[in-house]
């Protein structure tokens, strides 16, 4: 039977409660997933408030701190490339960053506890106040929407299911939900709902390692080749030439064994340079392929003395015939707010892109039309990249998660894209150069996918069909619905008064 009353007596100083809250809750993020646990730290945490005659404000602080550290930390392998003055900076600006969204939880927590005093209120709005952070991290500096609690169910293939219906927010709003439930009857000395709404989510996390197949075959395909030769960026050195040389060996041997490729992607950065204009770089990529092909290469484009990082489709005579530029630019790697500029320069970092601001479906052989994504894109609310994306056949995501190492970073990177691609039923085509390599269906499950740290290449045939599928954005609808709570909530306090 659950006693969290008992573990939360023996709790007696605020180091204890955060530590054991903390490690709770990063365990219930990727690359563990261990969904229970997430419940079970918040639940935790929030009785704790609810049963202290007196709260430390700190303590409260302290926990949203330690959490975005810990699950940040990634950030700074991205640096670590540059030597010690680079780490030294990463160190500073993932701080920077860790003290931002902690204090938007901070906030969040300690205006629900000032507004509402009512005990029963705050046992249900004190979990919802995680689900207004989560959204208020989809826009604010651009957006940081880095696993939203949705995230804790990213393997399981039939929790998954909901996700059409409730989108990524809307299913987060379910989780804390639950919590204040288990919450609600803890505070009200009933132990037997909360165990066996713990129960449920253990069996649902063990469920979830029963895996559901249900791929559609048909005779037509659109065949692809994602291409992953194991490179690792560096802020001080690189060389174009070498990597490309990489390439083009994988690409030839992946090609010599699948001939009836129709399109062949490399990830972002692989040919890190302004490619626009570059006649012998051009032929010597579309030389690797035949009129019927196209390639997508991942570069960097100058136009007008701005910088955009640049998607391209090439092909076969060397002709750039579509490009697409990043709309949403990495907060400190791409773009530092107000002084970007001179930051930039004085540190010769890639922090001085500009953003796109033209949506655009790429089309592809075989009339396939495909929403394109270049890496941090994917974890946003897929309408506020493409508004055609419900029109589209599949999402292709070119990322560069050879930045982050060996480190979680690339697999909370394609758990949080997973989660998005389900959202809207749409195939999600995942090209990186040291790994995570995927390819995952509409329904989240990983079909193939090459690790970190390994060199390799997938041949994908993609099933072509015009089946129509559940394709909404939901958030608007959770927006809506948390102000109304607030609002209500707020209103009760006043007639109460």
């Amino acid at each position: 039977m659950l006693n969290l009353n008992n573990l939360l007596s023996s709790i007696s100083r605020p180091s204890y409660l955060i530590i054991i809250c903390s490690t709770l809750y990063i365990f219930s993020l990727p690359p563990f997933g261990i969904s229970f646990f997430y419940y079970l730290s918040f639940v935790i945490f929030f009785l704790n408030i609810l049963n202290s005659d007196v709260f430390f404000k700190k303590k409260i602080f302290y926990f949203f701190l330690v959490t975005q550290l810990v699950t940040l930390s990634w950030i700074i392998q991205s640096f670590y490339s540059g030597g010690t003055g680079y780490l030294f900076l990463g160190i500073i600006l993932v701080s920077i960053l860790s003290l931002f969204v902690a204090f938007l939880h901070y906030s969040a927590t300690i205006l629900i506890l000032s507004f509402y005093k009512q005990k029963l209120l705050l046992i249900f709005l004190l979990p919802l106040g995680l689900s207004i952070v989560e959204l208020l991290k989809e826009f604010i500096f651009g957006g940081f929407p880095w696993n939203p609690s949705a995230i804790i169910y990213y393997k399981n293939i039939w929790i998954l299911k909901s996700l059409p219906y409730l989108g990524v927010y809307g299913l987060g709003l379910v989780v804390h939900l639950i919590i204040g439930l288990m919450i609600y009857f803890l505070y009200y000395k009933n132990k037997i709902i909360p165990s066996v709404l713990l129960a449920l989510s253990i069996i649902f996390y063990f469920f979830g390692f029963i895996e559901n197949n249900n791929i559609k075959k048909t005779d037509e395909t659109h065949n692809i080749l994602l291409i992953q030769p194991n490179l690792y960026e560096s802020l001080v050195e690189f060389d174009v030439l070498k990597n490309l040389e990489k390439y083009e060996q994988l690409t030839i041997e992946a090609l010599s064994k699948s001939p009836k490729t129709d399109l062949i992607i490399w990830p972002e950065g692989s040919l890190p340079i302004d490619l626009n204009n570059r006649i012998g770089l051009l032929s010597r990529v579309s030389s690797l392929i035949n009129e019927d092909q196209k390639i997508i290469v991942g570069s960097s484009a100058i136009e007008e003395d701005q910088l955009f990082n640049r998607l391209y489709v090439i092909d076969h005579q060397g002709k750039i015939i579509d490009f697409y530029d990043k709309q949403k630019l990495v907060l400190f790697g791409e773009y530092i707010p107000f002084i970007k500029p001179l930051v930039s320069k004085f540190l010769n970092l890639g922090m001085n892109y500009t953003p796109g601001h033209v949506q655009k479906t790429l089309n592809l052989p075989k009339d396939i039309n495909a929403v394109p994504m270049i890496c941090f894109e994917s974890i946003f609310n897929y309408q506020s990249i493409n508004k055609e994306i419900c029109g589209s056949d599949m999402v292709i995501q070119i990322s560069n998660d050879s930045w982050f190492g060996k480190w979680y970073g690339p697999h909370q990177h394609l758990a949080n894209s997973l989660l998005r691609s389900v959202e809207f039923q749409k195939p999600l085509i995942r090209s990186t150069p040291s790994g995570i390599t995927s390819i995952v269906d509409h329904s989240g499950k990983i079909i193939q996918t090459i690790a970190s740290n390994k060199k390799g290449y997938l041949y994908y045939q993609h099933p072509i069909t015009k089946n129509q599928s559940i394709c909404s954005s939901t958030l608007n609808s959770v927006m809506v619905l948390l102000f109304l709570i607030f609002l209500l909530s707020f209103l009760y306090v006043r007639v109460k008064k």
